[in-house]
């Protein structure tokens, strides 16, 4: 698993310790090389964090049906439905059949070679392929491996007849649920009559909620919290988000434009102190910042900063960062500090041998600090930069962007921030320490819209197809559970379309790889039913492999 996919797997993960800070005024959106094992990783993530377990269970309804029957099963990971196609604007001259192909494909066993393996990976160099290539001979003498994926690739038909006189050009919408870290792998293709079409991203927002530290166990007490990430459980989430159509209309509205929001900022560059020394006893060298401000009167929002201090009974806060070296991915990249509200007073630093707040040991340190006066606006596209290079660079981009592009992740942070942060009505404790970083922009779970413009001619039919890879839903490979080893795959059949939709079907390619467990389309592998009629909102199918190549 490349970096970007361990960023999903890890989001939920909050190992920060937070203190109180002060809400504000709510202003919202307007109309390296080698990869990991992703059971590993979602073994490791039961395990990290503060106190204990912290990784909210994640998933589908509760009840399970074992002869077609029933809601599904709850997943610890729950990947959303495929959805519906549907029209920017309503247009009732346009009715529209729908076939969706599940196509278990990508679970044939396929060979990779080791040296294939190496050989993929072009953005390192030589030398630095060759090391790959002697772990991999390692790794797999047989010189390679059978792999195989658990997505599936999708393909929803729909076959829109033009049943007026004349000629209809219409903007159409195709929904998804997908990350900013996977969107370039779950992202679908459109096609007319087979052409490609050309789209458009529309981006909702974090489709979700916020629970405490131990999950929602804690409903019983008068306040468990809103530490960690609460994702959609279950296809009715998406029911309750998508119903009245007012999450997609902020979808496909503007940002907003915060630069009417006074703000000062303190930028700071040039960091040094003594090289990580641990026999010297300086194995962490940080520079603590310490000034004071009225936490009723001020907002610190901070970009770079590692560890933070809050007290504001006396009035004081701390912001600390370890000192970057040469060698680290984010040396030079400035540090920031912004004030919304009354400005900070008495600034001042001082370098330590290590982080942490209560350390003794001094070493010589310095910094540069400018201030200077801005609006939010600014202020946080130019920490963003440096936010969306760091994503970038994390998740083996290299050369090339992410296909959502900058001004959404800018937007995106922008209606996090002011949603959820410090500076809403609706602040969270996950992000009550101002850290821009530390927003959940890119990880969490969205619904998006691939817009494009089509025209039907006047009584003919056109075919669209968007075909994508889905992700399962599943529970991770070291939990115990009843559902260890199957995946699901669901769909809806109306929510959040206004087509007028006269008859939709549903295809199964099992190529030979899968055991049906639980569903509700009513496949019959064994009599040869794989082609059904769907008349209900919801349908499930969960599967676990059969074992045969």
């Amino acid at each position: 698993m490349k970096e970007k996919h361990l960023l999903d797997v890890l989001g939920n993960i909050d190992d920060r310790h937070i203190e109180e800070a002060a809400p504000a005024v709510k202003k919202s959106r307007m109309p390296s090389w080698a990869k990991w094992s992703s059971a590993i990783a979602a073994c490791l993530v039961l395990f990290v964090g503060i106190g204990g377990f912290i990784l909210p269970r994640i998933g589908g309804n509760s009840g399970v049906g074992d002869s077609g029957h029933g809601d599904g099963s709850t997943f610890m990971s729950y990947a959303g439905p495929v959805f519906p196609l549907t029209l920017k604007e309503e247009n009732a001259a346009i009715s529209a059949e729908r076939s969706l192909t599940l196509d278990f494909a990508p679970w044939i066993p396929v060979w990779i070679s080791n040296e294939e393996e190496a050989a993929s990976l072009t953005y390192l160099t030589d030398a630095e392929r060759q090391d790959a290539l002697n772990a991999y001979n390692e790794w797999y003498p047989d010189g390679g491996r059978y792999e195989s994926s658990c997505k599936i690739q999708v393909t929803d038909s729909y076959t829109l007849t033009n049943e007026s006189t004349q000629n209809q050009t219409v903007s159409i919408l195709y929904p998804f649920v997908s990350n900013l870290n996977s969107i370039d792998e779950t992202r679908p293709t459109l096609s007319l009559d087979g052409n490609a079409l050309e789209t458009a991203l529309h981006a909702g927002s974090y489709a979700g909620g916020f629970q405490g530290a131990w999950g929602n166990w804690a409903e019983t007490h008068e306040n468990p919290g809103s530490l960690n990430l609460d994702s959609i459980e279950s296809w009715e989430g998406y029911r309750d988000l998508l119903s009245d159509g007012t999450y997609l209309q902020r979808a496909l509205g503007d940002f907003a434009d915060l630069s009417d929001i006074p703000v000062t900022v303190y930028e700071l560059t040039d960091a040094w102190g003594p090289e990580e020394n641990n026999d010297a006893g300086i194995p962490n060298p940080t520079i603590n910042i310490m000034f004071e401000l009225d936490y009723t009167k001020t907002n610190v929002l901070t970009y770079g900063f590692n560890q933070g201090q809050y007290n504001a009974e006396q009035g004081i806060m701390g912001k600390g960062f370890s000192v970057r070296q040469p060698v680290d991915r984010m040396y030079g990249v400035p540090y920031y500090i912004i004030v919304i509200g009354e400005d900070i007073e008495n600034l001042t630093y001082q370098g330590f041998a290590t982080g942490g707040w209560d350390t003794k040991k001094t070493v010589e340190a310095g910094v540069t600090i400018k201030r200077s006066e801005s609006n939010l606006e600014d202020a946080l596209r130019a920490a963003a930069a440096y936010q969306y290079q760091e994503l970038i660079d994390v998740g083996n981009y290299f050369e090339s962007n992410p296909a959502y592009g900058f001004e959404l992740y800018f937007g995106l942070m922008k209606e996090h921030l002011m949603e959820y942060s410090v500076l809403s009505e609706n602040a969270v404790e996950r992000y009550d320490d101002g850290a821009i970083e530390n927003l959940d922009v890119s990880g969490v779970s969205r619904v998006f819209w691939l817009e494009a413009e089509i025209t039907i001619p006047a009584g003919e039919s056109v075919t669209l197809d968007a075909a994508s890879e889905k992700m399962p839903s599943y529970d991770f490979y070291c939990a115990d559970t009843e559902n260890k080893g199957i995946s699901g795959y669901d769909m809806v059949t109306e929510l959040g379309s206004n087509l007028n939709l006269t008859e939709q079907t549903a295809k199964l390619e099992d190529r030979g790889q899968i055991e049906i467990v639980r569903q509700n389309f009513g496949f019959d592998l064994a009599n040869g039913i794989t082609e059904v009629k769907l008349t209900e909102p919801h349908y499930y199918l969960e599967v676990k492999s059969n074992g045969k190549e």
